[in-house]
Parts: C-alpha cells; sequence; structure tokens
C-alpha cells in the first residue's frame, strides 16, 4: 500500500488561488443543493422501482421526475455508508483500502475507445491491446487497481466483453479491479465470478469490486445506472456515484453552480445505494470541465476543474464517503508537453486535496478518447517516484484456478 506523500500546504493554495473551502462555503453549497433539490427534482428515467423507492421515502413523484429531501438524504448517507471499505484482491497481499484514513488508490485511463501505440501509430482498442493493458497496470507498483475498460474491445461482441474483461483481469494480474456496467445482468455474472476467484467470505466492510455509476447531468439518472446500482448494493459491492459535468453544457459555467448542481445529483445516487442496502460501501465522484463554445470540446486541464476537485473532497468528508478524483485528464491529442503539464497538475490537485480512489491515473489522451502507452508507463513511474516506490516491476499475479478459468472460457464460447 502506498503511504501518502507530505502536502505542500502553499502549492496546494496555489492550485486554488485562495482559502482552502470554509465552513461557510461548504454550507452554501449544501444548501443550495438543497434547494435545487426540492424546487427542481431529480428525473430518474425508466425505473420504475427507483421512483416506487422514493414514494416510499418522503419524494414527492410526478412521473419519473421527483422532488427529493437534501438533508434527509444526508442524514441517509451518513447514518449506513461506510466511512472506508476494503476492496479485495485474489492476492490477499494487494487488498487495497478506500477511505479518508488510507494511501489513495491509483487505477488507469476509463473508456477510450482508440489507443496510441509507441510508434505514434493510433489503432482501435482491441482485446490483445486491452490484455497489454491489464498486464501493464499489474506491472506498474503504483497502480493498485487495474481499472475496467482501459480500452474498448471494438473487435470482440458487446455481448462477450464482459467476460473478456473479467478474464484478463484475473489471469494476468492478482490486484482488485473495476466491475462491469454494461447491464446489471452483466454486473452480477462478473461479481460472481469474481467472488469465486477471491475465495472468501463475505464480511462486512469488504468487497471485491467498484463500479463506475453515472448520473446524466444536468439532474438526470438514466435507466441502466439505476438497474445497475441496484443490483450492486443488493449484492454488498462498491458503487462510484459519479456526477461528471461540463460547465456551459451541462452544468452552470461557475464553479458554484457546478458544485450545486453535481452535490445534488450524487446526494440522490449516494442515498439510493442506501435505500437499497444499508451499509453497502460507496464512493463520492464530482468533477467538472470547462465546456469550449468555439471548439465545442470540454477544456481539461483548466484550473476551474482543480477548484471543482477540492470542494468536492470537503463535501464528501462531510457526509462520511470515499471520494474519486481525476487522474491525469488531458485535451492534448499526443503526448507532448501539454499532455504531460496538464495530466501533472490534475493529478496534484487529487492528491493534495485528499481524494481516496484516484481513476484515470494513467495514459489518458484527447479528452478521454484515447489511451497513450507511452502516457500510461510515464505516469505509472511518475506516481511511483511520487510515492518513493522503487524502480521496477510488480511481482507476478498468483495463477488463476485452472478450473475457474475453463469455467470462464466456456461462458464466453457459449
Amino acid at each position: 500500500m502506498l503511504d501518502s506523500p507530505s502536502v505542500n500546504r502553499d502549492f496546494e493554495m496555489a492550485l486554488i488561488g485562495r482559502s482552502p473551502p470554509d465552513e461557510a462555503a461548504l454550507r452554501q453549497i449544501e444548501d443550495g443543493a438543497d434547494h435545487v433539490l426540492a424546487e427542481v427534482g431529480i428525473r430518474f428515467e425508466g425505473d420504475l422501482e427507483t421512483v416506487d423507492l422514493w414514494r416510499q421515502n418522503g419524494g414527492i413523484v410526478k412521473g419519473d421526475h421527483v422532488l427529493l429531501d437534501g438533508p434527509r438524504l444526508r442524514k441517509i448517507i451518513r447514518e449506513n455508508a461506510p466511512e472506508s471499505f476494503t476492496l479485495r484482491a485474489r492476492n490477499p497481499v494487494r487488498d487495497t483500502s478506500i477511505g479518508a484514513k488510507h494511501a489513495p488508490v491509483f487505477a488507469p485511463i476509463y473508456g477510450a475507445p482508440n489507443v496510441l501505440l509507441e510508434n505514434g501509430e493510433r489503432s482501435s482498442g482491441s482485446l490483445s491491446i486491452y490484455r497489454r493493458l491489464v498486464s501493464m497496470a499489474h506491472a506498474a507498483p503504483a497502480l493498485s487497481n487495474t481499472g475496467h475498460m482501459i480500452c474498448v474491445l471494438n473487435d470482440v461482441p458487446e455481448t462477450v466483453r464482459p467476460m473478456e474483461m473479467a478474464l484478463a483481469h484475473l489471469t494476468l494480474s492478482d490486484k482488485p479491479f473495476m466491475g462491469c456496467i454494461a447491464s446489471p445482468e452483466a454486473a452480477v455474472d462478473v461479481i460472481d465470478v469474481a467472488s469465486m476467484a477471491v475465495g472468501r467470505d463475505a464480511t462486512d466492510g469488504a468487497c471485491e469490486l467498484l463500479h463506475l455509476i453515472n448520473a446524466t447531468p444536468p439532474l438526470v439518472y438514466k435507466d441502466n445506472p439505476l438497474k445497475v446500482l441496484r443490483a450492486v448494493a443488493r449484492r454488498r459491492q462498491a458503487c462510484m456515484v459519479t456526477s461528471y459535468m461540463m460547465m456551459g453544457a451541462t452544468s452552470p459555467v461557475t464553479v458554484a453552480g457546478t458544485l450545486i448542481q453535481g452535490y445534488a445529483e450524487v446526494l440522490a445516487g449516494l442515498a439510493l445505494t442506501q435505500l437499497w442496502s444499508p451499509g453497502a460501501p460507496a464512493v463520492m465522484g464530482l468533477f467538472a470541465i470547462p465546456f469550449g463554445m468555439k471548439s465545442m470540446l470540454p477544456c481539461y486541464g483548466d484550473p476551474a476543474s482543480h477548484v471543482v476537485q477540492i470542494y468536492a473532497v470537503q463535501l464528501a468528508r462531510r457526509l462520511g464517503v470515499p471520494i474519486r478524483g481525476e487522474g491525469g485528464v488531458t485535451s492534448a491529442k499526443v503526448d507532448d508537453g501539454q499532455a504531460g503539464a496538464e495530466g501533472a497538475r490534475a493529478t496534484a490537485a487529487s492528491v493534495l486535496s485528499g481524494a481516496d480512489f484516484i481513476l484515470h491515473s494513467a495514459g489518458w489522451l484527447e479528452q478521454g478518447r484515447s489511451v497513450s502507452i507511452g502516457k500510461f508507463e510515464r505516469e505509472a513511474t511518475a506516481i511511483a517516484q511520487l510515492y518513493g516506490i522503487e524502480a521496477g516491476e510488480s511481482a507476478p499475479p498468483l495463477p488463476l484456478d485452472p478450473r475457474l478459468e475453463s469455467e470462464l472460457r466456456q461462458r464466453i464460447r457459449m
């Protein structure tokens, strides 16, 4: 496990250019979110079970639109969600704890459809490249989680992708990884095989997989994330409930307005995890990127995103749940100085503000549309240097039980 680096407070303040978030500022964000929830509400599309659950718990329901009580949501979260939990690996030595009293967990880029190879050529994501990226994540000592969908498996049918990715993570690494969100059925299938691979009895405060559950700003949850959230929470696995906003497009243009909207969205999602399964592990994610009206693209690397990150950490601490951070996000199209500067600032903002699970820590390029092999290796090395980890590679993974591997391959063939 990584040891936390010493924090230079002056540098942290330089990132945001002002005093640290204080009680009055954070309370204003909470009050603003309460007003949004009570007067505007959240839409929960295509999932009547979620709407019925809100009706039973004091929500004012009008179709799929629900008005909610912010203070009640915070009470539900604070009384039930754990402050920290453990992600269990096939190799118990690689178990990682997530929460305020533990060092941050770093995971690679998530969801890139394309790959930038070392020779500068671009390629669509494929199964062979995916397996290589998982091996790289395992070999990097600073990456204690091998993530999920590091690139899209464009050469594999969608119905088979969840099991192919699970097979790659389980055979090429014995570190924890992230869960599938393609559908509730696929999520449960991967939970089952991960639990079998770990091979330990279920215990409170521990699970095998962390699942990325995204709101759809502004103020909407779609049906698939809602159904996946429910399935995951009921299996006592972890949900990382995230509002990922584009300032001026899917959220207000100001930092304050964006924080209010995003906090309202994640309050609803985090409360759902506890209503479906009190005590289920949950992580809060709240991040935003200014949106360029000329380019019609998000502007990664803008300091406004770092301000959002720093406030998000403090809001999560007040709720008593772990918080997501953003790693090396950048708008650069190649692995150049811009990519390095923007990615380093994003990682620094997450580390210095105290984020617990830092996604996209290695490989992100081109607004997330590509994973760069070179940037992946460089950023993984830089994180290791930050924490004083000796150069070298992680020990090879423990072999997967051949009977389980055979079962997984049989499921893929079917």
